[in-house]
């Protein structure tokens, strides 16, 4: 469910960005970090929002752009609504994004680890809490880091 939804969000944002749709082809890996990854880990964190990050190898001139954050509602789900979340009927959906350097015969899931050691301030920050993966399917529930 959040898998395809952040797909969902993830094929609205190429249609209407341009930098973006250059990576429409480009993706490795959907992964579940933050507060929900550790609420997956630990089942008592709590979740305010489920924090997706999509991962495509690099190439085209310019990067993902990485310092957007495009937010969908889920809807009703057992997870019920945030009540900071104000114009929502489920927990909201927060995709962000980057492009990494994929090393010839790496794995899209090595690709990600190796970004996640980096000094990337977004790697420094995703790597205090647990990495789940979502996509690919052959990887779902996998840890990351």
């Amino acid at each position: 469910m959040i898998a395809s939804a952040a797909m969902q969000s993830l094929n609205a944002v190429f249609d209407r960005a341009r930098v973006a749709g250059l990576y429409r082809n480009r993706l490795l890996l959907l992964a579940l970090a933050q507060g929900s990854a550790l609420h997956y880990l630990n089942g008592t964190n709590g979740i305010k929002d489920f924090d997706v990050w999509a991962y495509f190898e690099a190439g085209p001139a310019k990067p993902f752009p990485h310092r957007k954050r495009w937010c969908s509602d889920l809807g009703p789900t057992r997870f019920g609504r945030h009540p900071d979340d104000l114009g929502y009927s489920g927990r909201r959906l927060d995709v962000m994004g980057r492009s990494i350097e994929v090393v010839s015969g790496e794995s899209a899931e090595d690709a990600v680890r190796r970004w996640l050691a980096s000094s990337a301030k977004s790697a420094v920050a995703l790597r205090q809490k647990p990495v789940f993966c979502l996509f690919p399917d052959s990887s779902f529930s996998k840890r990351i880091n």
